[in-house]
């Protein structure tokens, strides 16, 4: 008798075991068994004067005060009207509250829309609300005839926008844009790519104004965007205040501080929680920062590698990554960013979505196969802006041969042609060491040149696969980093902070 009371409870623990098991399995498909590769354009939306069906069928339509938008239902959204003002924000915004903040953003830049003393007033008001929202998004405010844009802190929810016969049009996607004008050529983009010249290792991005399409348009990290009738300006507003040092104490603390409030928004906005863990030094900062939230979440950690190159330093990432997770109580995924099949349901999709700039297919197509869809995948990237992305920094000149330098160093770097398109850049950036009030411009061509062009490109195509969650996209965490002398930045000892080894070397 008393074994089959200890066989049956055996076996109903089995089952609730079993249960839970399928419950999660479900929870952690990949994105080819949820969208079954009818998700172009993911998390997508276009902006436009007059209604327009450009763009997949199954998006929905709505207004923005005189603006038509398009717009994936997939992607979260928040709106808010007033009499004389009309918010939209496209993606996952974050206030300073953190974690289930996000649903107040729009109500909280409708005030500053509606603030007293004219749209100057307004204008400033908006720019300082939006300084301090982190996350992975697009604002729209919409004042009469004036449409204002901003994008996140590293511009990880790219902005593309386009003058055209019928006025200007704005887009999540380049494509969008082509196909609204009848067809766009790519020439510009074809310099760069077939450069004979041009070597990158790590994968080619593009510089300057150049964008997938000629004629497209692009907003920058830290640039407000703002259309009239037909004109379009660029400004910057960050920084809008001089830099200031920090001891490592309070700047760690409002850096560990913010990177765990990220963490936690990010963890609040999915079912599952999934860190991209390496062997470097800002995923595992990540992971020190966040492990009690991560651990409360039951979050996964995952790493890819191409198992066709099996010398590449990811396989050692993978290794390393899999005895930190195992160590931090974290499930651990591997995932083979094995070469995407030409004619595949997936090369259809990517194709579609991305047909003049194939950047990184296949881990776009390995994450659609094996990241799960209905998840926060946390990415560390912006972490070079933390530590220096470059250690030679002697040279304090700036100067478009300069950024050239430092944008590749292949023999590309001295055609005067890119010279030409940096210079362009810094003029329609206002990138000059005056209106970067005591920034390395270094540190801030990084942030704005790179994780815009390079950075935007990629969470784009990670889209069709997952909720990209850039935990690094907040301006109190980077003003947080940056306070430190470059010393200290360069040993990371931020991170140092958060993973509570400062007081060792002190």
């Amino acid at each position: 008798m008393l074994d089959r009371l200890r066989r049956d409870r055996d076996e109903r623990r089995r089952r609730i075991a079993l249960q839970g098991m399928r419950r999660r399995e479900q929870l952690l498909r990949p994105g080819y068994k949820v969208w079954g590769y009818t998700n172009d354009f993911a998390k997508g939306f276009l902006v436009t004067r007059a209604p327009t069906t450009v763009g997949p069928q199954r998006w929905v339509d709505e207004a923005l005060g005189s603006w038509h938008i398009r717009r994936d239902p997939v992607l979260e959204h928040a709106a808010a009207r007033s009499a004389s003002a009309a918010v939209l924000v496209l993606g996952h915004a974050f206030d300073d509250g953190g974690a289930g903040t996000r649903h107040r953003v729009a109500e909280r830049l409708l005030r500053a829309a509606d603030a007293p003393g004219g749209e100057t007033a307004q204008t400033a008001a908006l720019d300082e609300a939006v300084t301090w929202l982190s996350g992975r998004y697009v604002v729209l405010v919409a004042r009469g005839d004036r449409l204002d844009a901003w994008g996140d802190p590293l511009a990880t929810r790219s902005l593309y926008w386009r003058r055209g016969d019928h006025g200007v049009a704005l887009a999540s996607h380049s494509a969008l844009l082509a196909e609204l004008a009848g067809g766009l050529d790519s020439s510009r983009l074809r310099w760069v790519l077939d450069h004979p010249d041009y070597r990158s290792p790590a994968g080619r991005w593009l510089p300057g104004l150049i964008t997938p399409h000629d004629g497209v348009g692009q907003i920058y990290a830290n640039q407000r965007l703002t259309v009239e009738g037909t004109a379009v300006t660029g400004e910057r507003f960050f920084p809008a205040a001089d830099r200031a040092e920090l001891t490592t104490q309070e700047a760690g603390e409002r850096f560990v501080d913010d990177l765990r409030r990220q963490i936690r928004s990010w963890i609040d906005v999915s079912p599952v929680t999934v860190l991209t863990l390496t062997a470097g030094r800002d995923s595992r900062a990540i992971l020190e920062a966040g492990l009690p939230d991560l651990q409360a979440a039951d979050a996964l950690t995952m790493t890819y590698h191409p198992f066709h190159f099996a010398r590449k330093s990811t396989y050692d990432d993978m290794l390393s990554a899999g005895r930190i997770s195992a160590a931090a109580g974290l499930p651990h995924l591997g995932i083979d960013v094995a070469p995407m099949k030409p004619g595949s349901a997936m090369a259809r999709l990517y194709g579609a979505t991305f047909p003049a700039w194939q950047r990184y297919a296949n881990l776009a197509n390995a994450l659609y196969l094996h990241s799960p869809a209905k998840a926060s995948t946390i990415f560390g990237v912006g972490g070079a802006i933390i530590t220096g992305m470059w250690r030679d920094t002697s040279d304090r000149h700036l100067r478009p041969e300069l950024l050239a330098a430092k944008y590749t160093d292949s023999a590309f770097h001295r055609d005067p042609q890119l010279h030409e398109e940096l210079a362009r850049w810094m003029d329609h950036t206002g990138f000059s060491v005056d209106r970067l009030r005591g920034y390395d411009f270094y540190d801030l061509y990084h942030w704005e040149h790179r994780m815009t062009k390079w950075g935007g490109a990629g969470y784009a195509e990670y889209d069709l696969a997952t909720t990209p969650a850039p935990v690094l996209s907040s301006r109190r965490l980077l003003v947080a980093a940056l306070s430190l002398p470059k010393p200290q930045r360069e040993s990371a000892e931020v991170y140092r902070f958060a993973a509570g080894l400062v007081d060792a070397d002190a």
